[in-house]
């Protein structure tokens, strides 16, 4: 009987954890949508990095209850962090290195997920030629990743990515609430932080070959289509393979391509990929890259048939075409 009790409560703390999860998520949407909003409409009058700090006072101030609280709390971290790789991007656009200090305060945010704050990380770190160091971080974040982690975006949604029965499987046999262990947001890069950003991902910021294209645009899509938005773990890998080219691993890099491919390609990962056609685009460039521009091509073309327009892939497939025909 005793057990049975014992059984009943796990399995109701576990319920009450999943719907806390859910909520919170669900907080962090709300907050990524002002974020997105805030960054299309703001004032010109006044620098991004100060809107950053409206944002962050009013997200606390204006969250009354214990779950949107400490999803504010958490999404501070990812605007504290937005806002140190926004001076590391106007730092290298200067052509100045980045110091120590730099490094130490981006460390505060690490916590906020699984992924994606040490990606953005490594990302700059790449930029800044600290190759080593960015090898490092990227290693961490594969270690932190095991088969629970779940995939949340802002912008949009998967069929049954919300049930209740994902965040019970997710927080199966665990009973913390370091939700952070569970989850990983998408790497979101602004036009502010270009200089931190691969090359490749710049063109996610310009996704139109022709003003027609705009106007297709949804609304929604017209709030995030400036912004290079990519699942964290094919940036993962793809930052593995820019990383282990920069320091003349073969190997490694090589083992980082094929561990991309076999990602993206096996359909139950589909569930963790909100941006499936970015994450194609990654893997035709890496073959881009390796000049295998059959396999380069083949994959821009599977990203367009995701969507043929205001996709990157089509400027992709314009450059490798120029390429093979000289």
């Amino acid at each position: 009987m005793r057990h049975i009790v014992q059984a009943g409560e796990l399995r109701g703390l576990c319920l009450r954890n999943s719907i806390r999860l859910m909520l919170k998520i669900e907080c962090c949407d709300m907050f990524e949508n002002r974020l997105i909003t805030l960054h299309n409409l703001r004032s010109s009058h006044s620098t991004f990095e100060q809107d950053l700090k409206y944002v962050i006072h009013k997200f606390y101030e204006n969250s009354t209850n214990v779950i949107r609280k400490a999803a504010a709390i958490e999404w501070i971290k990812h605007l504290y962090a937005l806002h140190i790789s926004m001076q590391g991007s106007s730092y290298l656009r200067l052509r100045n290195v980045l110091d120590s200090e730099n490094i130490r305060r981006v460390q505060y945010c690490f916590n906020s997920d699984v992924a994606s704050s040490r990606l953005k990380f490594a990302s700059m770190l790449y930029c800044g030629g600290h190759l080593r160091a960015a090898v490092r971080v990227l290693k961490d974040v594969e270690g932190r990743y095991h088969s629970n982690v779940k995939t949340v975006c802002g912008c949009r949604i998967i069929q049954g990515d919300r049930d209740l029965k994902v965040f019970a499987n997710m927080l199966s046999g665990n009973t913390d609430n370091e939700f952070s262990k569970y989850l990983t947001f998408c790497v979101k890069l602004l036009r502010q932080e270009s200089y931190c950003t691969p090359f490749i991902l710049l063109f996610e910021m310009n996704r139109n070959i022709s003003e027609e294209e705009v106007a297709q645009r949804s609304l929604v899509g017209k709030q995030w289509m400036d912004i290079a938005e990519v699942d964290a773990r094919p940036f993962l890998h793809y930052l593995q393979y820019l990383t282990y080219g920069g320091l003349g691993e073969r190997g490694n890099q090589l083992y980082a391509l094929r561990f991309l491919n076999s990602y993206i390609c096996d359909a139950r990962n589909r569930i963790h990929m909100y941006h499936f056609e970015t994450s194609l685009n990654l893997l035709g460039h890496c073959y881009e890259m390796e000049g295998n521009y059959e396999s380069a091509l083949y994959y821009y073309e599977k990203s367009l048939l995701r969507f043929s327009t205001n996709n990157a892939a089509n400027w992709h497939v314009r450059r490798v075409l120029r390429i093979i025909s000289g």
